[in-house]
């Protein structure tokens, strides 16, 4: 009986605490004209001393002071005990899992970042991440400030799957993640990794090594590129009356099959000739040259030092190590040819006063990736950059043996039964006039990417321009994939199924390997002129060849424009069967569309 009364007593204690913080009201000091805590009783049981103040819940206040322009703000208890110093620029309580997420001076420079602590204000992880960790049965995702990519952690200050991601999602009790090299990992409810499925056409990316320069450097001028045989020369610069001429001839090297070339700027402890500084740090930088498998991994370096000479429109000029002059051409897919004589047209000697003029940079662009924000996006960009379109790549949900059967059916139209090759499958630019449209086309193609995660709140862009192969004999093709009932998409009025399809722009290797989703699209807008216009994607492809129709020019760099009237292309099977494609070959057409 004794000990019933003494848990009853220990109860009640405990329950008048509690009401007594939450009898504590926040109130203003009209002398001071500061914040503090009175009692029902208008007591002050915590001084005033802050700009502003909110009530207690659970024992936890938030509490700001603003010393200048800025807000900073803390977590006391009660007793007016500070939880987490007023040096925060915001907190967040989760108090089911009784956490802590608060945004305060990294302990890794001038800057703030996440940590994580609990209700006594231990900490468990220190300022390192860039968003406020969102738990939820005890585990939560993470997004790390150094790099961009995503972990996950626990309630106890543990990492359960290392910062290596570029996104996670709760799946089944357990997690999808896709990992920064491109493959797709389950974990199940107790942590293990279950599964990994790699995705085809990956490509390791350029890798900054945490240096900045290197960072800001991404794609610009030469930098981070790839540059494969057709589009890197050994050159010899001449001059006559009309100006000055580059003589180009294969660079002699073992370009294997699909290799490619990437310029990085690189710091040069041996200080060769043509090394630039950078005028913040003093160290000196000089740009090396790597050849690579297709896959991105590195063969060997072929110029372990080098600088840029001079730019044109038709390409950039290198120095390989004194020795040896190179050509960049800016077209990815010129000609695949042995040698060629190009014009160099509005020639410029580069700036060589550092490593900024040298690459084209300012010194803004490296000094905002200090901020870790800014940084760890620009190490994401550079991952997805190199990477656009892979995850489009993978093969939908296998459909069963009769939505099979009738996709085969549904491609019956000439446009699917040959593919469309170099020159056929250009860029456009989609005007609307008054009732006309005015397609503009370009004999490139640069593809503007969207891929998605299945997670929703992760997605990445970016335009890419697609290598049509060594031999620039690689070939699109076009299919079709069923999707759930869609007024947008085209509808079956062929073959009686009452499927809807969206079509899909495939790129496809020479053996007929698939390559690359070049865009899913819910159908075709216009079919004009011998022209397929696919306005979201900027795409074109010629149905007809230039010389059956004049509007679309006569050879390489020539643009074309047909009009048409406004009126888009019906969405059914029908109208895509109407659409005439007098080159197909149908004998390569099979292996194709089994690759998809």
């Amino acid at each position: 009986m004794k000990r019933i009364v003494i848990i009853a007593l220990a109860v009640l204690v405990a329950v008048c605490a509690t009401a007594q913080a939450q009898d504590l009201k926040p109130v203003k000091d009209k002398n001071t004209k500061l914040f503090g805590y009175q009692d029902k009783d208008k007591n002050w049981v915590i001084e005033p001393a802050y700009t502003a103040a909110k009530r207690f819940k659970e024992g936890l206040a938030e509490v700001t002071i603003k010393p200048g322009k800025t807000k900073f703000h803390g977590i006391i208890d009660e007793t007016g005990r500070t939880i987490i110093p007023t040096e925060c620029t915001s907190v967040s309580v989760n108090y089911k899992e009784r956490l802590i997420m608060a945004e305060r001076p990294a302990r890794f420079g001038d800057f703030f970042l996440w940590g994580v602590y609990d209700f006594e204000g231990n900490e468990l992880f220190e300022p390192y991440f860039i968003s406020a960790p969102s738990f939820y049965n005890g585990k939560g995702v993470a997004k790390s400030g150094e790099t961009g990519f995503k972990g996950v952690i626990d309630t106890q200050g543990n990492v359960l799957i290392p910062f290596e991601n570029l996104a996670i999602t709760q799946e089944y009790g357990g997690y999808a993640v896709l990992t920064s090299q491109f493959e797709r990992c389950t974990y199940d409810s107790r942590m293990n990794k279950a599964s990994v499925f790699p995705y085809p056409g990956y490509v390791a990316p350029y890798d900054p090594k945490g240096d900045l320069i290197r960072a800001a450097a991404w794609h610009v001028g030469p930098i981070g590129y790839r540059f494969h045989r057709n589009s890197l020369k050994e050159a010899r610069l001449t001059q006559d009356a009309r100006g000055r001429i580059a003589v180009c001839s294969d660079l002699r090297i073992d370009w294997g099959y699909n290799r490619f070339v990437r310029f990085e700027p690189d710091v040069d402890a041996g200080g060769h000739p043509g090394s630039l500084q950078d005028p913040e740090s003093g160290r000196l930088y000089t740009i090396k040259a790597f050849l690579c498998e297709a896959d991105g991994s590195p063969v060997s370096e072929i110029s372990s030092w080098g600088w840029i000479e001079g730019t044109a429109n038709e390409g950039i000029i290198y120095n390989a190590e004194g020795r040896e002059t190179w050509m960049l051409m800016h077209d990815l897919n010129a000609p695949a040819i042995p040698s060629f004589t190009s014009p160099l047209t509005f020639y410029r000697h580069a700036d060589m006063t550092s490593i900024y003029s040298e690459l084209g940079l300012h010194a803004y662009d490296v000094e905002r990736l200090y901020e870790p924000y800014r940084a760890a996006n620009r190490f994401e960009e550079i991952v997805q950059g190199e990477n656009a379109g892979i995850t489009a790549a993978m093969p939908r949900p296998a459909p069963d043996l009769r939505t099979a059967r009738t996709i085969e059916q549904a491609m019956r139209a000439p446009i699917f039964q040959a593919p469309f090759t170099v020159g056929q499958v250009v860029n456009c630019n989609v005007k609307h006039k008054g009732g006309e449209v005015e397609i503009e086309l370009f004999d490139k193609l640069v593809c503007h990417f969207e891929d998605r995660f299945e997670d929703p709140y992760y997605s990445f862009n970016g335009d890419s321009e697609i290598f049509w192969g060594p031999n620039n004999a690689r070939a699109v093709w076009l299919s079709l994939e069923c999707v759930r009932k869609d007024p947008k998409c085209i509808h079956d009025d062929v073959t009686g199924s009452e499927l809807d399809f969206v079509m899909v722009i495939g790129l496809y290797e020479e053996d007929g390997s698939f390559l690359q989703a070049l865009g899913v699209v819910p159908a075709p807008d216009y079919y004009t002129n011998g022209v397929l216009v696919f306005e979201p994607l900027g795409i074109a492809i010629l149905v007809d060849t230039p010389a059956q129709n004049p509007a679309l020019g006569k050879g390489r760099d020539k643009q074309g424009f047909v009009t048409t009237d406004e009126s888009r292309l019906p969405l059914n099977l029908s109208a895509l069967h109407q659409i005439h494609y007098p080159r197909a070959d149908k004998s390569r057409s099979p292996g194709y569309r089994r690759g998809r």
